[in-house]
């Protein structure tokens, strides 16, 4: 069944598509979580909003689509709120289907594997008709606070020996051109002769 239904799913890309787009979105994948923003291991549930007059007597697929990734089938719910069998018998994990007066889809403990652009979709007529997609993803994890101020540390604390290092040769270097200008010759150097001059030799006695 399962097999069955992504066959069609990727046939109709090929083949219906632009019949589907001409006529506009008639479907649409609404998230129920309270206003809180999505967390790992938490629970959440989709619910798949018909407006077509009797889109919604077809059942339900769920898909899946992850980034850089071909869509994934979750499962299928008839439009008597019962769950199709998968290829080993059983649903699949962590996902739950029931029918209200809307189809929904719950996630009963959200994982990184669980993230995507999920999509509902009815076979209606020998046509599929797609719902406007929406993006589960978890936030980012920014950096702990106590790793920015360790970081910091290791670059701060060398900077600053530095900087101390440069400041105890500058002025070592200070004191000790004070010193040498100061340090003046007392020898007299022997003149002879009047005014300072110099006297010539006297070569011829």
């Amino acid at each position: 069944m399962a097999r069955f239904i992504s066959l069609l799913f990727f046939l109709s890309l090929s083949l219906c598509c632009c019949r589907s787009q001409s006529q506009g979105s008639k479907m649409s994948v609404r998230l129920h979580s309270g206003g809180s923003p999505l967390t790992l291991a938490a629970p959440l549930e989709l619910e798949c909003v018909i407006s077509g007059h009797g889109l919604s007597d077809s059942g339900v697929s769920w898909m899946r689509q992850n980034r850089d990734s071909a869509p994934e089938f979750i499962l299928f719910i008839t439009s008597l709120g019962r769950v199709a069998s998968t290829e080993n018998g059983k649903p699949p994990a962590r996902f739950k289907a029931k029918k209200e007066s809307n189809y929904r889809l719950t996630v009963t403990s959200f994982q990184e594997q669980d993230q995507g652009n999920y999509y509902c979709i009815v076979n209606h007529n020998q046509r599929l008709h797609f719902s406007s997609g929406i993006p589960l993803y978890l936030p980012d994890k920014a950096p702990k606070k106590g790793m920015d101020l360790s970081c910091d540390f290791y670059i701060w604390v060398p900077l600053a020996s530095a900087c101390l290092l440069l400041l105890i040769a500058l002025l070592a270097t200070i004191t000790v051109c004070q010193k040498t200008r100061r340090r003046r010759c007392k020898c007299k150097r022997p003149m002879n002769g009047s005014n300072g001059k110099p006297s010539m030799p006297n070569r011829y006695v």
